[in-house]
């Protein structure tokens, strides 16, 4: 795992009871990827709202193959779509996307509904972590939490430092057009 997360980090900003994790015993044999199970069932997935994934609600159960969620004919003419999607587990929703895990490498895909599939974190911590930075920062940008709406330089410099913390952990994230630049946009609009 590429990011610095720990169950104790994600507990400092969630509540426990908004961390999923998928014991051992409940892991579909689909993940073979062995950092991915123990990220999984040892440190979990927040699923907290405004933090730019919906994760399962089920995802304390088990895990949900991609193919049962929906057909591999959905994805016949995407573009980026691999040969072979058995292996891959269906994490959550993101802005018009779903995301999935490759059980075998530990990447996180987004499948977008413009037909594309393109990586969008290395690996489940990289994930998880922009989600935690997500809501750490939540009160420097939010306009919910703010008394009053900050000037566009200072959500500017918000957006920026958010992007250039995660980006020094996993540059997939800002490599191209992606969910996390729309977020980042949203933030230094003052819209998230």
């Amino acid at each position: 795992m590429i990011a610095p997360v720990t169950a104790e980090l994600l507990e400092g900003v969630f509540p426990a009871e908004q961390i999923s994790r998928t014991p051992l015993d409940r892991q579909s044999s689909i993940l073979s990827h062995a950092e991915s199970r123990a990220f999984l069932a040892e440190i979990g997935i927040p699923k907290a709202e405004g933090v730019l994934f919906e994760i399962r609600d089920d995802l304390a159960e088990g895990l949900t193959p991609l193919l049962s969620h929906r057909p591999a004919t959905d994805f016949a003419e995407y573009e980026g779509a691999p040969a072979d999607f058995s292996h891959w587990i269906h994490l959550g929703e993101a802005i018009h996307s779903d995301i999935a895990l490759d059980g075998e490498t530990g990447i996180v895909y987004d499948i977008s509904e413009l037909r594309q599939i393109e990586p969008l974190h290395t690996d489940l911590s990289s994930m998880v972590y922009g989600m935690w930075l997500l809501e750490k920062r939540r009160p420097d940008y939010d306009p919910e939490d703010a008394v009053e709406m900050l000037p566009v330089e200072e959500l500017e410099r918000i957006a920026g430092e958010i992007e250039a913390e995660l980006s020094r952990i996993d540059p997939i994230p800002f490599e191209g057009p992606s969910l996390w630049e729309g977020v980042i946009t949203d933030i230094a609009g003052g819209m998230w």
